[in-house]
């Protein structure tokens, strides 16, 4: 079965940059146009993840670590010790 094909106009010295792109990689240009495609999807995808991560944080009230450095630090250890409560902590007693 036969891919479908496109014919792309670009402007010549486009066509030699990316030509020369894909002699250093050892790729046709299409080849590297498919990976290049390939990369955005990707990055889109990870943009999207990333929205969407920052969005339930959001819409659960943030996460309530404090203004300053001192109230960051703060809240990491009381945090790391409830973790160790929760875990660990019967291993010692």
């Amino acid at each position: 079965m036969d891919t479908p094909v496109v014919t792309l106009e670009l402007p010549a010295n486009l066509y030699d940059k990316l030509q020369a792109l894909a002699a250093e990689e050892q790729l046709e240009p299409v080849e590297m146009l498919t990976q290049w495609a390939e990369l955005a999807y990707q990055r889109r995808a990870w943009l999207h993840g990333w929205a969407e991560l920052r969005r339930l944080i959001e819409q659960k009230g943030g996460l309530q670590v404090g203004t300053t450095k001192e109230a960051i630090v703060q809240k990491m250890r009381q945090t790391r010790y409830e973790i160790f409560e929760a875990e660990y902590a019967h291993l010692y007693r």
